[in-house]
């Protein structure tokens, strides 16, 4: 089922462009798909196969055991995965328990569970890159949804289309798909032939990325048709300053003699006091996301409240330190502030 050069179908010839921007070996290596059954997946599974053989090739799929019809989803999912030719490895994880137990919201539980498998899928198979379906919707709602809970600027980046991602687990993800319509992906999947499954969790806005689908993305379509191109515009735009940045702060790591000390990281307080106000939001920023809080009292991503709480701690140093929103903490030890894990936790950076 190879797809040859002279047959590939526009979507195709945009697909195999941009794995080949990806991932250097492609169509070398050996690749797990993210394969809920769902238009998205099925499509990507399809490009997948057009272009691969089934040998370097895995179909992985979660069932979170939400519904009742999880389980016939699953088995669907598998069949439309073996006619492709196509292994698929289904595994089913009950998502409400783990909400439970880990005290988080379902739809976070749900996010962890699903790198967690696909993290595993990945080692046990094993295969060298996990690929997924994000296409152009999800890039819109990511950013809507960071920049609602007040994310900076960097938020306009939306979904990475390559990097490592997951909650802790570290999993190596392309994401192909970023620039293509869910219309056209379910479109294509229909053209040839690949039954897909029209997944009815979709509709539950208990899920804030539903409600952010089904009720603000039709409202931007009635303002702006091309408003999934804007997005895509702004999130290269915005991915191109987040280099800058990223160059900049490492040269301020420099200069301010980052030091690393079980856990805790720092900068030299003066000099950080002397530069520009976006300089020292971004630096204390970066230093939080470098803590790990896979600790006692566990922890939250880095918000903009706990960064302007170290800064205000940076301004009004006082004994000892302060615990910051989001489970760290920032203390003055000599000529360094120190940002590491919140109170909670006994390591204390060398005095």
């Amino acid at each position: 089922m190879v797809t040859k050069e002279n047959e590939k179908t526009p979507l195709e010839g945009r697909f195999f462009s941009a794995m080949g921007a990806l991932c250097p070996s492609w169509p070398g290596g050996r690749f797990v798909c993210a394969f809920s059954g769902g238009g998205d997946s099925t499509a990507l599974l399809g490009l997948l196969r057009g272009f691969l053989p089934p040998e370097r090739l895995l179909a992985a799929h979660l069932d979170h055991g939400l519904r009742e019809s999880s389980g016939r989803e699953a088995i669907l999912a598998k069949a439309v995965a073996q006619g492709l030719g196509v292994r698929c490895l289904v595994e089913r994880i009950e998502v409400e328990r783990l909400a439970r137990e880990r005290g988080k919201g379902l739809e976070e539980a749900a996010r962890f569970a699903r790198y967690g498998f696909l993290k595993k899928a990945l080692e046990d198979w094993p295969g060298d890159y996990l690929v997924t379906a994000h296409q152009a919707e999800d890039q819109a709602e990511t950013v809507i949804m960071k920049l609602a809970r007040g994310a900076g600027p960097g938020a306009l980046v939306g979904i990475g289309a390559k990097g490592t991602f997951g909650e802790g687990q570290g999993v190596r993800a392309l994401r192909p798909l970023l620039g293509e319509s869910a219309k056209g992906l379910r479109e294509y999947a229909a053209a040839k032939g690949l039954g897909f499954i029209e997944d009815p969790s979709n509709l539950d806005e208990r899920f804030g990325r539903n409600l952010v689908r089904n009720k603000i993305l039709p409202v931007l379509g009635q303002l702006n048709e091309g408003y999934l191109a804007a997005f895509g515009r702004a999130a290269e735009i915005a991915a191109a300053e987040e280099e800058f940045w990223d160059e900049r702060l490492r040269g301020l790591e420099e200069k301010l003699e980052l030091r690393a000390e079980r856990g805790w990281f720092g900068v030299r307080a003066q000099g950080l006091a002397q530069v520009t106000l976006a300089e020292k939001r971004r630096l204390l920023g970066r230093l939080m996301r470098k803590v790990r809080l896979d600790k006692p009292g566990g922890g939250e991503g880095v918000s903009f409240s706990g960064v302007e709480a170290a800064l205000g701690f940076l301004e009004r140093p006082g004994a000892g330190g302060v615990d910051l929103p989001g489970g760290r903490r920032v203390e003055i030890r000599g000529l360094f502030i120190y940002i590491g894990p919140s109170s909670r936790n006994e390591s204390r950076p060398a005095s």
